[in-house]
């Protein structure tokens, strides 16, 4: 019966229900109905109960800043250089057939406006316009802010930007190495296998020593070293970590050059807690926030 229950609550939530909540009850109530407890947001002590405070309260214009894909380059460049930066092919209003037949033979597609929205060409004589023409405007159509409630997406312009195809010399995507910084500090190291296939993931501290834990994917098992520029990379993700409570930097570490992939402000929006308990309370004890008394 509670099961059912939760699925009718469930459903009238994702329909009518969330639009008639406040970002405050919203993000209590998608809680209890993904994690099955009730978070406690005036003393939040786990690692999601820390991200929906941070979520609902720290509205500031740097961090809307730095979660849009096209002023977000910007602040990159100037905290630690445009090289680090995926060369930019252009930003558009709609991908029209001239922007399609200028665009190069690879390339990345990207929404300015949210997550998740991306398409990689690997080759474009072998994708069809349209389909990738209705998947952009499918994300144009999207207001990710009244999905998520995630208030740095509110009102962002809603571009595309395409960007070049960063390769391993095997030809593969590179895998994506997020930093989970606190006040600036790398304390945790997530790298994501296999991320478009049979994703797996496993957790880092700032030695790249194992953690024993899991979030949301699976460990992946297989021998793991450590990269050969990790120290480097770490010196970039406190530099551009630095001034925020909490932050998780993404970057994409080749064999001799690191790119910049995206900064994070709510991973997992909130709603995806580490494994096990300890460990989420863990990570949440090193989320210091500025609360103010009763």
């Amino acid at each position: 019966m509670k099961n059912i229950i939760k699925f009718l609550l469930r459903k009238f939530f994702w329909g009518l229900g969330r639009h008639l909540l406040s970002d405050d009850w919203y993000a209590k109530v998608r809680y209890w109905l993904e994690l099955d407890e009730w978070p406690d947001l005036k003393h939040p002590t786990t690692f999601t109960e820390k991200i929906q405070w941070i979520k609902l309260n720290e509205r500031t214009a740097e961090r809307q800043r730095i979660a849009d894909r096209t002023k977000v380059r910007n602040f990159v460049a100037d905290r630690i250089g445009e090289q680090y930066l995926i060369p930019l092919i252009g930003c558009y209003n709609t991908l029209d057939p001239t922007t399609w037949e200028s665009l190069p033979s690879q390339f990345v597609l990207k929404a300015n406006h949210g997550c998740g929205m991306l398409a990689i060409v690997f080759d474009k004589e072998e994708e069809s316009y349209q389909e990738v023409k209705q998947q952009t405007d499918d994300w144009q159509a999207t207001d990710y802010f009244t999905v998520g409630r995630e208030w740095v997406y509110k009102q962002l312009p809603r571009t595309i930007l395409a960007e070049s195809l960063i390769l391993t010399p095997d030809g593969d995507i590179p895998k994506d190495y997020k930093f989970f910084c606190f006040d600036g500090e790398v304390a945790l190291i997530q790298v994501d296998y296999d991320r478009f296939g049979e994703q797996k993931r496993n957790l880092f501290d700032r030695d790249f020593n194992r953690i024993q834990g899991h979030l949301l994917y699976p460990p992946y098992e297989g021998s793991i070293q450590p990269p050969p520029n990790l120290k480097k990379a770490i010196q970039i993700a406190e530099k551009l970590s630095k001034g925020f409570t909490f932050l998780r930097v993404d970057l994409y570490l080749l064999q001799e050059s690191i790119y910049f992939g995206e900064l994070t402000n709510y991973p997992g929006n909130g709603f995806v807690p580490f494994q096990p308990k300890e460990l989420e309370l863990q990570m949440g004890q090193k989320i210091n926030l500025d609360i103010p008394p009763n």
